[in-house]
């Protein structure tokens, strides 16, 4: 028994680097996500449960796929436990045992035709089993969804596009996104959360020495954070940093929530001051989680 226990746990220690050798193949042959089509992202998002039926730009299903790889296993990994051998001797020679002591009653002359008779053999009892829950693909697909926040940083008014500003957020996890200051609505950054997921705003704030520096300007006000959504494409304030009114440089309590499949816009527009092309990010601070009334 001794040497069997070594041999399997040998068996085991193979297995499971043959395992982690395959896994890290898999990973070096994976193709390089920069070069890879539209229809080649979308097909491996696929594989991790991810939607992007919401995604616009290439750049967004880049990111979603990069994301995935560094914070999912792969689809095609597998993991196989392996098993002690079973005693095929010992079943053998129980076999081999029983005509034999079939025939030694077939030998004795004194026996009855009823003990010929094979026995019956006894019912198995009922065992009762605990109803499983079905398993809910829907929550399934949603707790891999990612809530994505995408915003390209312009240069005016020639419009070359100078930097971006790209991050996804699964549920459970904080949100935090830094929004460009700018005066075009065109500059806005696009925020999309899918179906089952919801996204909590509750704060936003400015860097004050990055304020003050902006205040500096002849003519400048403020900051303001405004929102669009599908319903209401018109970009509205919630808040707004005023040089004379505001007394803080952070907004808490600001509850904004909105559950996918939904697409909204949020800009930092800056008021005036902006000729000399000096702008403020506007911080925004909340939280992602799943969206439990679509589950019920």
């Amino acid at each position: 028994f001794g040497f069997r226990a070594v041999l399997i746990k040998a068996r085991v220690i193979l297995a499971t680097i043959g395992a982690i050798n395959t896994d890290a193949t898999i990973m070096s042959n994976l193709p390089d996500i920069s070069s890879m089509k539209l229809s080649e992202l979308k097909s491996e998002l696929k594989s991790y449960g991810i939607d992007s039926s919401t995604f616009a730009e290439k750049s967004e299903f880049t990111s979603a796929l990069q994301n995935a790889r560094n914070t999912m296993p792969r689809p095609s990994t597998t993991y196989r436990d392996v098993e002690p051998p079973k005693p095929e001797r010992e079943e053998k020679k129980s076999s081999s045992r029983k005509p034999s002591s079939s025939s030694s009653h077939r030998s004795s002359g004194g026996s009855s035709s009823s003990s010929r008779r094979p026995a019956p053999t006894p019912t198995p009892a009922a065992t009762t089993t605990a109803p499983t829950k079905p398993i809910n693909i829907k929550k399934l697909t949603a707790m891999r969804a990612p809530v994505t926040a995408f915003q390209q940083i312009k240069e005016h008014p020639s419009q070359n596009i100078i930097g971006e500003r790209n991050n996804s957020f699964l549920p459970g996890s904080p949100f935090s996104f830094s929004l460009h200051g700018s005066v075009q609505e065109s500059d806005s950054a696009i925020i999309r959360i899918p179906d089952g997921v919801c996204l909590k705003i509750n704060c936003a704030s400015v860097t004050r020495k990055a304020m003050d520096e902006y205040l500096k300007q002849k003519g400048s006000i403020g900051v303001s954070l405004r929102l669009s959504s599908e319903e209401n494409p018109e970009m509205l304030p919630i808040w707004t940093f005023a040089r004379d009114r505001s007394s803080g440089y952070e907004m808490s309590g600001l509850g904004l929530r909105v559950c996918g499949p939904r697409t909204v816009r949020l800009l930092a527009f800056m008021e005036m001051g902006y000729r000399s092309g000096q702008s403020v990010d506007v911080h925004l601070f909340g939280s992602v989680s799943l969206n439990k009334d679509a589950f019920d």
